[in-house]
């Protein structure tokens, strides 16, 4: 590779290390306030502007395409580039989750609702967040295929745990509907703002996927969790 491709190559992975960081951080954040019981806090959590992150993504998009046009990438870096250009995609639709359960959390969990209960729901659903989030962003700075088989794993793992939490609230939740019908808008609220955190775990899986692709190769499929 020039030495110019070499640098661009850098900068493209430092500034998508950067979105990681900064959708690591806020799924830490709002961890954080959820098992401090300070739900009203979340509101408070530092975000970019929409306009501000759609730039950045495009920015790193456009560095992407500029690189794949004007060179010609080793077949080890072309993966991990368009690799790249899906991923930007995945760290949006994680900070538009973000977002959104930012914004409706502390406004559904109001009223007569038993809020520590649902509380004992958010916590350790929003853990597996944190952790596939952060085991899925560790794969864009690894280089070792065994590291990386270990990451996704782990990602697959806190995934498949995310997945049957959420499906027990759900039933959970359900269950209170039935038994306090004036409550009924409420808790469906809640349902539907605890949705986004499933959904954070599911772009984190996609995102450790496709990395998982552009460090070791194959063919992109979920394996069965061990």
């Amino acid at each position: 590779m020039l030495p110019t491709e070499i640098e661009k190559l850098a900068q493209i992975k430092q500034d998508m290390m950067a979105l990681g960081a900064h959708v690591l951080r806020v799924n830490e954040e709002m961890l954080s306030e959820l098992e401090a019981h300070e739900v009203s806090n979340i509101k408070s959590i530092e975000l970019y502007s929409k306009a501000t992150w759609r730039e950045k993504i495009a920015d790193i998009d456009n560095q992407i395409i500029h690189v794949c046009a004007l060179y010609s990438p080793e077949a080890r870096d072309l993966r991990e580039l368009v690799a790249f250009l899906k991923v930007t995609n995945e760290f949006d639709r994680i900070e538009n989750s973000c977002r959104s359960f930012i914004r409706d959390f502390p406004v559904v969990l109001t009223g007569d609702m038993d809020k520590d209960s649902i509380l004992e729901y958010a916590i350790p659903l929003q853990k597996t967040c944190v952790a596939a989030v952060k085991n899925a962003t560790a794969l864009l700075a690894v280089e070792d295929k065994e590291e990386a088989n270990n990451l996704y794993k782990a990602v697959v793992l806190q995934e498949d745990k995310n997945d049957a939490l959420y499906k027990m609230i759900e039933k959970s939740l359900l269950n209170e509907i039935n038994e306090n019908i004036h409550l009924s808008r409420e808790y469906q609220g809640v349902m539907s703002a605890l949705r986004r955190l499933e959904k954070i775990a599911d772009r984190a899986l996609s995102l450790a996927l496709l990395m998982h692709y552009a460090k070791v190769g194959g063919v992109l499929s979920k394996p069965k969790a061990s």
